[in-house]
């Protein structure tokens, strides 16, 4: 499933890196030593989370394809044109919007 063109582009802020005020001696142990921290801006928390749920999710909803392979052998399965063409319209206007 492709989802490329359906939401505007996130914008992210940069991730700031700190890091710790002043040097450990040569001989003091490693955990003297400074560190550094990075920090993420909420939006960028927001993406990462979106990401996670975007790769858990399968590509193909099996159950989903089964049930319309069904639909169709039985020659219950309907499309409506009206449904279908605003689908189509609200997907080339959202192509058209994000160039």
């Amino acid at each position: 499933m492709k989802l490329t063109g359906i939401f505007p582009p996130i914008k992210t802020e940069k991730v700031q890196v700190k890091k710790s005020e002043g040097a450990a001696p040569a001989t003091a142990a490693k955990s003297a030593a400074p560190t550094d921290r990075v920090v993420l801006s909420a939006g960028s928390l927001e993406v990462q989370k979106a990401k996670d749920i975007l790769e858990q999710t399968p590509e193909v909803r099996a159950d989903r394809v089964h049930a319309l392979r069904e639909e169709i052998s039985r020659g219950e399965y309907q499309v409506d044109p009206y449904r279908l063409a605003d689908k189509m319209m609200a997907s080339l206007l959202s192509e058209t919007l994000v160039e």
